[in-house]
């Protein structure tokens, strides 16, 4: 509150002994001031004079095919404007591309640097192209756009484009939208030499943001190796990049890539990609190092985390004979199956095959050689030690091997053939549908009970013993591959029990009341010290060559047959 009378104070003595002068220096302020605004709106207004219009038309068009690369046709009548900045409006316009694609625009205004113009000189200091149309066709989903140009020069101007889109045309005319709102800024880096891009625009209803950064674009053209930057974000999703970046006749790529969603299954969804499983491929996240070189491109040093689980490896991408060819190891302590639910090969009551039709077309465009190792697999209530498995696709045939584990207490061996089926004239034009299978295991020194409990959800046997399973066959659906299983399965066992059915006790109950046949002969268990079975499957129907129990009170065997395809058994013994 005192120093409001203390200022006021000052300012008078101020006033008494400089008023005078301090009076006489804004008069002479204000006429400078005045002057100077009167000749830059008389040069302004005689601009018009001093640079021709078709000069600035002439400088405006140029400016406009360097930062964009393309031929320009201006379809409306440009118009000169002065204020709030020099500028040229230039109307409609349009880039005539090739392969019946076409890029127009609503308006283009270029702006001229007010210093240079009052010299005289025409300089552009950017092209802003607002709501430009770009519409692919069917024969090319790639933009005839000439970019080098624009990243060769390094005095073209910066360039800016406001609500783009980007549209598809199918040969009989129909026309769908694939990028809208899309805004982007061009501008020239590193004294011109780089180039910096920065775009946002709405693909899939959402926000995709782009970033990228060039030190050397000339170098980068010409296959030289510029340091590059680049940033991808959209939908809870962000992959980033920094190394050395060059095109040339082969491009070629290093550096380091971290990628991370918040779900994995989202970013397939919202990319139209089906996923895999059912379940599971939530938090996702990824780091490496980059190479594109020759084709071929690696991730070396890959970590890589899904829903909890991580591995560490290395992947490589090639073309062989034009067909893309992934190889990749993958190592990991322990890794969890479960939120990716199991394999349903029933209906929804849980009673019969499932008739969904299978379609393994997609494995026709790969091929694929994956090599896993894992401390700990867990899937449910089954867990697998020291896991070694690969999955190999060779032309549309994939084979995956588990080489080795240990599980249930015993050692296990397996190998899934999986193949699109013959092409059927019926279905689908002609087209391969279904599948051909070809299983074969073998599970030795295992637990019987929990080990036919977690495959076939029954728990009829206890005790340790071997499985073995070859079986083979073909069909649209799983029904009609149950239908056509041809193979044999067998197993052995000792000092176990036949859960269910106590035959001692069963023949006892016979021997003192004959009629007690034909009452409930279910519970209880059965002990056998030597168990043995060898089954013959054709057709979806294994029949029984052999089956014997042995034990200290009972010797039983069996004959009769399985009918796989109706899930039912038609079983006799003695």
């Amino acid at each position: 509150m005192r120093a409001a009378p203390f200022a006021i104070g000052a300012i008078k003595i101020f006033m008494l002994r400089f008023g005078h002068k301090a009076r006489r220096a804004g008069v002479v302020a204000a006429i400078v001031f005045g002057a100077v605004t009167a000749v830059l709106l008389a040069a302004m207004a005689a601009l018009p004079l001093v640079v021709p219009s078709a000069e600035l038309r002439r400088i405006a068009v140029s400016a406009l095919a360097g930062s964009t690369g393309q031929k320009v046709a201006i379809l409306g009548e440009p118009a000169l404007r002065l204020f709030p900045s020099p500028r040229l409006v230039l109307g409609k316009v349009s880039f005539p591309l090739p392969s019946g694609q076409s890029l127009d625009a609503e308006n283009v205004v270029t702006r001229f640097d007010i210093w240079h113009l009052l010299a005289g000189r025409v300089e552009v200091d950017d092209v802003i192209v607002e709501h430009p149309t770009l519409v692919l066709t069917g024969e090319g989903l790639t933009p005839a756009l000439a970019v080098a140009p624009v990243f060769a020069a390094a005095h073209w101007p910066g360039l800016r484009i406001v609500d783009g889109t980007i549209a598809w045309r199918s040969e009989g005319g129909l026309t769908r939208e694939l990028v809208s709102g899309l805004t982007a800024a061009l501008d020239r880096v590193a004294d011109g030499r780089g180039l910096a891009l920065a775009a946002f625009f709405d693909w899939r209803d959402e926000r995709v943001t782009v970033t990228l950064t060039l030190d050397d674009a000339a170098g980068f053209i010409d296959g030289t190796p510029a340091a590059a930057r680049m940033v991808l974000a959209s939908n809870g999703s962000e992959a980033r990049f920094q190394g050395r970046a060059a095109l040339g006749s082969k491009p070629v790529v290093t550096g380091t890539l971290s990628a991370e969603a918040d779900s994995l299954r989202g970013l397939l969804d919202w990319a139209g990609i089906e996923p895999p499983t059912r379940g599971g491929l939530g938090p996702f996240d990824l780091s490496t190092q980059l190479t594109l070189e020759d084709g071929a491109l690696s991730l070396t040093d890959a970590s890589v985390e899904l829903d909890g689980n991580r591995g560490d490896g290395a992947f490589l991408l090639k073309l062989v004979q034009g067909r893309p060819v992934l190889q990749g190891t993958v190592a990991a302590d322990r890794i969890t199956l479960t939120p990716y639910g199991g394999i349903h090969l029933t209906a929804d009551d849980g009673r019969n095959w499932g008739r969904t039709p299978i379609d393994l077309s997609v494995l026709d465009g790969f091929d694929l050689d994956l090599r896993l190792s894992a401390g700990r697999v867990v899937a449910g209530e089954t867990t697998l030690n020291t896991v070694a498995a690969s999955a190999v696709l060779t032309g549309g045939r994939l084979v995956m091997v588990l080489g080795e584990a240990t599980g249930w207490g015993g050692l296990l061996r397996a190998s899934l053939s999986l193949a699109p089926g013959a092409p059927d004239p019926a279905r689908s034009y002609g087209r391969a549908t279904g599948a051909e299978v070809r299983l074969e295991a073998e599970a030795t020194d295992v637990d019987l009970g929990r080990t036919l409990e977690d495959i076939a959800g029954m728990r009829r046997i206890e005790g340790t013993g071997t499985l073995q399973v070859e079986v083979s066959g073909a069909g649209g659906n799983v029904v009609e591959i149950a239908r056509t299983l041809t193979g044999n399965a067998s197993i052995s066992a000792g000092s176990g029990y036949l859960a269910g059915l106590d035959v001692a006790q069963v023949l006892q109950r016979i021997e003192r009341r004959p009629l007690s046949a034909t009452s409930d002969a279910r519970g209880g268990r059965t002990a056998f010290t030597d168990l043995s079975g060898r089954i013959a499957i054709a057709d979806g129907v294994g029949t029984v060559e052999e089956m014997q129990l042995q034990g200290k009170q009972v010797r039983l065997g069996m004959e009769g047959s399985i009918s796989i395809a109706e899930r039912s058994l038609d079983l006799a013994g003695h």
